[in-house]
């Protein structure tokens, strides 16, 4: 539970009770880190039935859709992508790459290809107002996404031995952690395979090909992963899944 509340404190602004950041309290971190999606599918979900209920126009609901997941998170997120963003953007040796990383400031690049992102994200949830199966699907890929980022960041080295994410999976208990992590991922597969199921296999195939490719280039630009990347993963995983989904419910 104590690994519950630190990442809780970590990954949302949810209130949560002080616990202090000592090997046995931080053992279980990434077991939890798919609930944040839930609590977010949740949100979106009462969002989109709240909505319907009182009539909104489907532009007020798209552009409150599209905020939620950056007041839930507080942006840790979308700041590891402008961060990426800015980064890949340089066209630099690996040092430098990691230096931009590192840069508090952003970019030119960063704030474009985030105008970018909030806009198609503003689209997708416009185009899902009203098809209540597309928006549980679309709730339910917010788990998956977490889950496979898990998967992402357990699964590749990191580029430095310092940083907020190594110290989070520093004591982490992998073994225990891979279990929880495949449960989380079959859950949320087969709930989006019951409300959408084309679009949502769709999903599932762009992820799996996103995070080979992005790990590949994790590797070669930055050395491995940290935060940032770790951040932009998240970010665009959500973004293919909504996507998908939209254009799914449409198309098929």
């Amino acid at each position: 539970m104590r690994s519950l509340i630190i990442a809780l404190s970590v990954f949302t602004r949810i209130p949560m009770p002080r616990v202090d950041w000592e090997k046995e309290n931080m053992r279980f971190i990434f077991c939890w880190f798919p609930l944040i999606g839930l609590i977010l599918g949740l949100l979106e979900y009462a969002w989109h039935m709240a909505a319907v209920y009182f009539g909104l126009g489907s532009f007020i609901y798209g552009s409150a859709a599209a905020v939620i997941p950056v007041v839930l998170t507080g942006g840790i997120h979308i700041d590891g992508f402008m961060d990426t963003c800015d980064a890949l953007s340089s066209h630099g040796d690996k040092e430098k790459m990691q230096a931009v990383l590192a840069d508090p400031h952003i970019g030119a690049f960063a704030i474009i290809y985030t105008i970018v992102y909030f806009l198609l994200y503003f689209g997708a949830f416009t185009q899902l107002y009203g098809d209540t199966a597309s928006v549980i699907c679309i709730c339910a890929a917010y788990v998956l996404v977490r889950a496979m980022a898990v998967v992402f960041i357990t699964s590749t080295e990191f580029s430095k031995k310092s940083g907020l994410l190594y110290s989070l999976t520093e004591h982490n208990m992998t073994v225990v952690t891979s279990i929880i992590t495949v449960v989380w991922i079959m859950g949320s597969l087969g709930a989006m395979e019951c409300s959408r199921v084309v679009p949502s296999l769709v999903s599932v195939v762009l992820l799996i090909l996103f995070q080979i490719f992005f790990r590949r280039t994790v590797l070669k630009k930055f050395g491995g992963v940290s935060g940032d990347p770790a951040g932009f993963y998240i970010s665009v995983g959500e973004l293919i899944c909504l996507l998908a989904i939209a254009i799914g419910g449409v198309v098929v």
